[in-house]
This record gives C-alpha cells, sequence and structure tokens, in this order.
C-alpha cells in the first residue's frame, strides 16, 4: 500500500474520468505539475471543492497502476470568498487558472514559483477596489518569474510594440495599488492581455489559447 504524502495544491482545471471520478489538474506544492484522480464523487458536486485557484491542504498517494496520483483527503488551506462570490474575481480566477493550465508544465519542486502564485491569490482575494489591471499584473509578474523580459535578443522582431513594451516595463515598477491605478482603456487592456500572452507562448513553445480571456473582458467592459 502506497505511503500517504501531504502537500498543498493550487486547482488549475478538472477533467471527467468516468462517472464517479475526476482528474484534479494543479500546480504542487511538492511535485510541480501534476494530476490527482479523485474517486466516488459527482462532478456536481465537486465544483464547490475544486473551483479555479482553490488552495487546498491535501493528503495523495502514488497508484501502482497509473502516473496519476490519487487524492484521499483536501481540506481548503485558504478560504476564497470574494473570488467566489465577485464575478469579476471568479473571472480572474478562472483566466489565471486556465493560462497556468496550458502553460506552465514544471513537474519539478519549486517553492518559489508556488510561493509566488499562492501570494498573487491571496492579494486578488483581499484586493479591495477596481482589479480591471490584475492580469496584466498576473502575467507580467508570470513572464518575469519564468525568467522572460522584453527586449531579449533572441526574440523575433515585433512581439511588443514600444508602447507595448513601455507599459510592460511601467507594470512591472510599480506596487500592486499602483498597477491597478494605470489608466487604461478596455481596448489598450485586450490588447496588451493578447500581446503578453503570444510573447508567453514563444517562450514557453506552447500556444495559449485562453478562451477564458473573451468572457473576463466582457465581464470587465
Amino acid at each position: 500500500m502506497p505511503s500517504p504524502a501531504t502537500s498543498r495544491i493550487v486547482v488549475l482545471h478538472l477533467t471527467k474520468y468516468s462517472d464517479h471520478a475526476l482528474i484534479l489538474h494543479t500546480v504542487d506544492s511538492v511535485a510541480g505539475r501534476c494530476s490527482y484522480l479523485v474517486r466516488g464523487i459527482k462532478r456536481g458536486n465537486a465544483v464547490a471543492a475544486f473551483h479555479p485557484l482553490s488552495l487546498l491542504d491535501i493528503v495523495s498517494a502514488a497508484s501502482p497502476k497509473s502516473s496519476l496520483g490519487w487524492l484521499r483527503e483536501w481540506e481548503p488551506a485558504l478560504a476564497l470568498h470574494d473570488i467566489r462570490g465577485s464575478r469579476v474575481k471568479s473571472s480572474l480566477a478562472m483566466f489565471i487558472s486556465e493560462v497556468l493550465y496550458r502553460s506552465f508544465t514544471n513537474e519539478l519542486s519549486d517553492p518559489r514559483f508556488f510561493d509566488w502564485l499562492c501570494e498573487m491569490i491571496a492579494t486578488l482575494e483581499s484586493a479591495e477596489g477596481s482589479v480591471a489591471n490584475f492580469h496584466l499584473w498576473f502575467l507580467v509578474s508570470y513572464a518575469v518569474q519564468m525568467g522572460f523580459m522584453p527586449g531579449e535578443a533572441i526574440e523575433p522582431a515585433g512581439i511588443f510594440a514600444a508602447d507595448e513594451a513601455a507599459l510592460f516595463q511601467e507594470i512591472l515598477r510599480s506596487s500592486f495599488d499602483e498597477a491597478m491605478a494605470i489608466p487604461l482603456s478596455a481596448a489598450r487592456r485586450q490588447a496588451f492581455s493578447r500581446r503578453m500572452l503570444q510573447y508567453l507562448s514563444w517562450h514557453l513553445g506552447t500556444t495559449i489559447d485562453a478562451r477564458s480571456l473573451d468572457v473576463l473582458h466582457a465581464v470587465l467592459a
């Protein structure tokens, strides 16, 4: 019988495995990007516990028959009442989790990255006032966490226009409150977020087709 292990996870995505089982895609504090099989639960009942960006303390076990771990126990590590109750914040959480689900593939433990992600979630939960620039702040910070900065010699020409590179630097230099207060039109916010996804896609070698971005922009409009 595999020995149980404890860790903390951030929920990115759910997929159906069978009528009474789900696959939970996560970033794990110990295992990096990994997935867990959750048995004996219907999808409708699972949603309450496994919303995008849910932060959970878990007990898991390895399976001798599968590369998937088995999720045995879980409980919230942080209550996310504002993220669940606010249409804007829940849409931001959906977008952030989708970006990570489609782009973060590191299967090694990275405490620095995991702590940064937990801080992002806690900041979104506790933020007051407008958070319309939050996804831009997240995308810039994510690029920096992954080691990318605009203007590197290896980049193909034309990824960033001059005004977009300037906005990247402005967000990078700003505190959270300052970044949220940058005056941006909906059109510029949308253009910059799409350019950031293109930028991250190029560096990470994958296409980040974040379908939740259109929903987010509609909510923010």
